[in-house]
């Protein structure tokens, strides 16, 4: 299966699983090395340990050692370093 559309299927799948309005981050992580998240609407905290994104009512928590920012657009951004953890965060969040 071609990666483009081996990625189509799995969004289509993630939208199905999604509440109504389809809102949320897609995350495509490879190894501990190279995370995708599209569907973002901001970039919150940038630092070489932690990076945090928004996505509609959603905030994401990068968490890792060396983390660099290598592409952002207004729906997506690509962090690459040793990504050690991936979480959603509550809104209650102090960090940001």
């Amino acid at each position: 299966m071609m990666e483009n559309e081996r990625k189509n299927r799995l969004r289509d799948l993630a939208r199905r699983l999604l509440p109504e309005g389809g809102e949320g981050i897609f995350i495509e992580w490879r190894g501990n090395q190279r995370l995708v998240a599209e569907g973002i609407d901001g970039l919150l905290e940038y630092g070489h340990s932690r990076m945090t994104v928004s996505g509609g009512e959603h905030r994401l928590g990068i968490f890792g050692k060396g983390l660099e920012m290598r592409f952002l657009s207004e729906t997506c951004i690509v962090i690459e370093g040793e990504i050690r953890k991936v979480c959603y965060l509550p809104e209650d969040d102090d960090h940001v």
